[in-house]
């Protein structure tokens, strides 16, 4: 019975990975500017964004970029440790929200998120893979491992073993463990300098999911796992 239970629980953990994985990919190839369909009448030019409009809803109206592209490096940085800046504003706040989305679309879904979610935190990352990958292609080695981001400033040590990666260099996936966490699942996706990954550590209570924003930006939520992939995974 004990074997049974444990084999559960392993297969709800790796069918969460997965879905994550699948939600990081389709992430990395979704088209997040701004949708002209989407901008609202009350445009100011300030700053290329929209003011809100006035709304008696207790759900505020998203500020959307008129532009081409959304502003870059949106929130300030509160602490920076290696290749990475934390910034410190609140990503659950509906007024932060209005500055992560690109369209009313993903405003929305994050939105939705905030139940399933504990925390949510933009990250500018100085290194990306795709730029690991490139010098290690002019030194003819390969990447091992790589660091990454978790809230509040923690750097993960991502042990890499295994790594699906186009020939260019410019996309791909890799998959494997925290270092010193067996029982640790962690996935990787690029797509040129735009990346999402997950973070899976039961005996660290480390569960990170980090959705790609603009290159270099990351935005990453503490989920919730009995809930995040809640109807595709059964019970957790």
């Amino acid at each position: 019975m004990r074997m049974l239970f444990l084999g559960i629980r392993r297969w709800g953990f790796l069918c969460l990975a997965g879905v994550l994985l699948v939600l990081a990919i389709l992430a990395l190839r979704s088209d997040r500017r701004p949708h002209p369909a989407t901008l609202s009448p009350n445009a100011s030019p300030r700053n290329g964004h929209h003011a809100p409009a006035p709304s008696s809803s207790s759900r505020p109206a998203p500020i959307i970029s008129t532009r081409a592209t959304v502003q870059k490096r949106p929130l300030a940085v509160s602490f920076t440790r290696g290749k990475c800046e934390w910034t410190g504003d609140d990503g659950r706040d509906t007024n932060i929200i209005r500055h992560l989305a690109h369209n009313e679309l993903e405003y929305a879904r994050m939105l939705d998120e905030n139940s399933r979610i504990f925390r949510r935190q933009l990250v500018y990352r100085k290194e990306t893979a795709a730029m690991l990958l490139e010098r290690a292609k002019l030194t003819g080695e390969s990447i091992r491992q790589l660091t990454l981001p978790a809230l509040d400033g923690r750097e993960v040590q991502f042990e890499i073993t295994r790594a699906d990666v186009r020939p260019s260099g410019l996309e791909g996936t890799f998959t494997g463990r925290v270092a010193g966490a067996p029982d640790s699942l962690v996935t990787f996706a690029f797509k040129v300098n735009r990346e999402a990954f997950t973070i899976l550590s039961p005996s660290e209570g480390l569960y990170v999911q980090a959705d790609p924003r603009e290159p270099g930006e990351v935005i990453l939520k503490q989920i919730n796992p009995a809930t995040y992939a809640a109807g595709m995974c059964g019970n957790l």
